[in-house]
């Protein structure tokens, strides 16, 4: 796979989970503890993928590089890794792909920082070389999600709405939920490919095997500054007249390859793949060890598929399932918590009950408190006793809370 770069996304703000990125880039939120990007940085390197670029906003760099470090990645899968800073100017993925094409100089397998996955991409690429495609894009119909904590809104599905060539995989439309006001013209679809098929099964996981040659003509668009929603309908379009630059296909993700896969972008994908990627956490993420075991039964400590990091202080009769627990939080006797991510540094007191809900860093549960479906934004403190469900806790409606 030597003859492709991986370039790898990671300038995003994240505005689809402001609670979340109010204090924390998207690329860095922790997925089981573990920064966001290290994971499509794993993707691209399992891959066999050893030139990488890293697009990251200046300030950011830094942290990214020690995390990497930190991670060991480059140990076990050695490859050159480079950080290409961009500025605030950049705002759209085409264009920060435009302004820094030089950096771009092979056919790129191009990822989001969104991108959670324990699936291999051997067979994506494989699908981009054998077929000599212009571009490929990954897509699949088990990326997780759920409700979004803090509401009382069913689970999402998939947003995105596509026109695929059975026979081929050939892509003819895609549209995510942004822009399903674009009028799809499909007398034109129908008499170039009989077969078509338009759905609404698939989501497009932000991964694209792109060749060299297509990528120049970014230069070439005035207007557009999204990747998915400007350049890949241009390309697209382009099928269909002389100069087609190739074809633009699809890969989908069969279900026997990885456990997980996510496009971590929304508070609901998000929330899921954190305790769905906990089957695969120790092989894709080995320098964080296996985490902490309770094998004292005097305690009564009761964990189940769950991660609790060692740094990490837990009460007598406490009840774990299906949960993350991060680094230095101080959970209380007699507590439970159930479906949710605990973030570090987050206190939990004695005999309270967090179900199904986001409690972020430097958080603090009162005793005997009732959490339910909710996110606790950073540093928000739930009083004892206090019983509140499907809040967006960011204090500014703790008047409602309800007490014992």
């Amino acid at each position: 796979m030597h003859e492709m770069q991986g370039v790898l996304l990671c300038s995003g703000g994240g505005t689809r989970m402001p609670v979340l990125t109010q204090s924390a880039q998207k690329c860095l939120l922790p997925v089981v503890g573990v920064p966001m990007f290290l994971y499509p940085l794993s993707s691209i390197l399992r891959a066999g993928i050893t030139d990488i670029k890293i697009f990251v906003r200046e300030v950011f760099q830094p942290v990214l590089e020690k995390e990497v470090t930190k991670s060991k990645l480059l140990d076990k899968y050695p490859a050159s890794v480079e950080y290409i800073k961009i500025n605030q100017e950049d705002n759209g993925t085409a264009d920060l792909l435009k302004h820094h094409l030089s950096k771009i100089t092979r056919d790129a397998l191009i990822v989001s920082c969104d991108f959670v996955s324990d699936a291999s991409l051997i067979p994506l690429i494989d699908t981009f070389r054998a077929k000599n495609a212009a571009m490929v894009a990954l897509i699949s119909d088990t990326c997780v999600n759920a409700p979004a904590p803090g509401s009382k809104s069913k689970k999402p599905k998939a947003t995105d709405l596509m026109a695929i060539d059975e026979p081929h995989g050939q892509l003819a439309y895609l549209c995510g939920d942004d822009d399903f006001d674009v009028p799809l013209l499909m007398a034109k679809l129908l008499s170039t490919f009989p077969s078509i098929r338009l759905t609404a099964q698939y989501n497009d996981c932000h991964v694209y095997a792109v060749r060299h040659k297509v990528l120049q003509h970014l230069n070439k668009t005035k207007h557009g500054s999204s990747f998915k929603a400007d350049f890949i309908p241009m390309l697209i379009d382009k099928q269909f007249e002389a100069e087609s630059l190739g074809k633009c296909l699809v890969y989908r993700l069969p279900h026997e390859n990885g456990f997980v896969t996510a496009h971590a972008n929304t508070y609901g994908a998000y929330f899921e793949v954190n305790k769905s990627i906990l089957k695969s956490f120790t092989r894709l993420m080995e320098y964080r060890g296996n985490g902490k075991s309770f094998p004292n039964r005097a305690e009564k400590i009761s964990a189940h598929d769950s991660r609790v990091e060692e740094s990490a202080q837990i009460g007598r009769d406490t009840i774990i399932k299906r949960s993350i627990i991060l680094d230095n939080c101080r959970v209380g006797e007699k507590t439970k918590v159930k479906e949710s991510i605990i973030a570090r540094g987050v206190v939990i007191g004695n005999g309270a009950s967090v179900n199904n809900s986001i409690i972020c860093e430097g958080a603090e549960i009162g005793e005997n408190a009732d959490v339910t479906n909710c996110i606790v934004a950073k540093d928000q403190k739930v009083a004892a006793k206090a019983k509140i469900q499907n809040e967006m806790v960011d204090g500014a409606d703790d008047e409602n809370w309800t007490t014992d």
